[in-house]
């Protein structure tokens, strides 16, 4: 059975965003093949990549960004239902 996540940044959450903001960005991630590993680095690469393009132009954009992805991360792997990938430090990985 093919699995995918998305990860998804609800723009509306960060009070530092512009007022423009209001919609939802979202990036689908594959769990075909992958270890509980690899699903954990690209759950953070697309969290990253998602949170960047939500939070661009943000008053406090670096903290915004780390904000989001921490939450969608945290989000993802909820999301997942996979007890393997729970048991990695996503929150580590987020931070790099």
């Amino acid at each position: 059975m093919t699995r995918i996540l998305c990860v998804a940044a609800a723009l509306a959450a960060f009070a530092a965003l512009p007022a423009s903001a209001g919609s939802m960005a979202t990036v689908r991630v594959s769990t075909v093949g992958k270890s509980p590993e690899q699903l954990a680095v690209d759950i953070v690469q697309a969290a990253k990549k998602v949170c960047r393009r939500a939070n661009a132009g943000a008053t406090f954009e670096d903290a915004s960004v780390r904000a989001c992805v921490q939450a969608s991360v945290r989000d993802s792997v909820a999301q997942a239902k996979l007890p393997a990938l729970s048991e990695i430090s996503t929150t580590r990985l987020a931070m790099n």
